[in-house]
């Protein structure tokens, strides 16, 4: 049964059911709640099943939603929130062993660590299937599944787009894990916006030349903004800067305000990861354009599916 360690994995045809099978679950777990709870075939999809939640980082969407997919889908759930505290890793236990002990517990296993590269360890070890809940500032491939999945549902398409990034672009597995995905399509196009300390690495940025991706790297938010189709607002990461004043420098770089978005296409739709800090002005949420709490819910279809592909059903 396949590992679900990064986006650069999958193939086209792959991800193509994978936002079918999430458009599917959204749709009976929708028919579901206005026929006032009347049990489908999708609630036995994992029945007999146990999914393991292991997140040595806090969370809130990414583990509650895989938890509420797994108990949606029939399934039970074993969980640790606080792993690097709450668990054997405390003590000095390595992620391998770690890995094979939740393996004899259950069938598959949820994992979210703030190393880079932990996941794809774990997964060599591993004798049940292994989903990367977001490693460092790597990969997080299910959300960058649902960031797709939003984008398709507003756009009804996923090719020539221009696709704007602002923020912390340097430590953003979200954009990590949705640029691969969004180069399986024709004609894309990306603005990266961020502060010169927090741009994209140079490894990233060359491997989009040698594909011949068009993107281009600014400061400037509002040259951009009337151009664009998808805005992606990120985080400035404070768990990532060693230093506190480097924050600090950093933290305010990009604000989208409500002035902004008279700039922007009436289509355009207005994304973020969350949690949010202030780098989206409270007043931007009554916009229709902006998606980000949609694109939360979104990501509990996108997740059943997820664990439904690693266990084969």
């Amino acid at each position: 049964m396949p590992n679900i360690i990064s986006t650069k994995q999958f193939k086209k045809s792959e991800v193509e059911k994978l936002l079918a099978l999430s458009a599917l679950m959204e749709k009976a777990c929708l028919l579901e709640s206005k026929k006032g709870g009347k049990k489908n075939k999708i609630k036995a999809c994992l029945e007999d099943k146990i999914i393991a939640c292991i997140f040595f980082e806090p969370s809130t969407r990414t583990r509650l939603s895989f938890e509420t997919a797994a108990l949606k889908l029939g399934a039970k759930v074993i969980s640790a929130e606080n792993a690097g505290i709450s668990s054997s890793a405390y003590k000095g236990e390595t992620i391998e062993d770690t890995t094979r002990m939740l393996c004899s517990y259950a069938d598959a296993v949820v994992m979210r660590h703030p190393r880079a590269g932990t996941a794809e360890a774990a997964a060599k070890v591993a004798t049940k299937p292994i989903i990367n809940a977001g490693d460092g500032a790597n990969q997080h491939p299910s959300q960058g599944l649902l960031d797709l999945y939003t984008i398709k549902k507003k756009h009804k398409r996923l090719d020539n787009l221009t696709i704007t990034f602002v923020g912390d672009l340097l430590n953003s597995r979200t954009l990590h894990s949705l640029v691969p995905l969004l180069n399986m399509y024709k004609n894309n196009k990306f603005n990266f916006i961020s502060p010169k300390e927090l741009k994209l690495d140079s490894a990233f940025t060359n491997d989009l030349k040698n594909k011949k991706i068009k993107f281009v790297e600014s400061e400037n938010l509002d040259e951009v903004l009337g151009s664009t189709d998808a805005l992606y607002m990120t985080r400035v990461q404070k768990e990532r800067f060693a230093r506190a004043k480097d924050y600090e420098k950093v933290k305010d770089s990009f604000i989208l305000k409500v002035q902004h978005l008279k700039k922007m296409k009436k289509d355009a739709i207005i994304m973020h990861p969350l949690p949010r800090v202030n780098e989206i002005e409270i007043g931007v949420d009554a916009d229709p354009r902006a998606a980000y709490f949609r694109q939360a819910e979104n990501g509990l279809w996108v997740r059943m599916a997820l664990l439904c592909y690693a266990l084969g059903i």
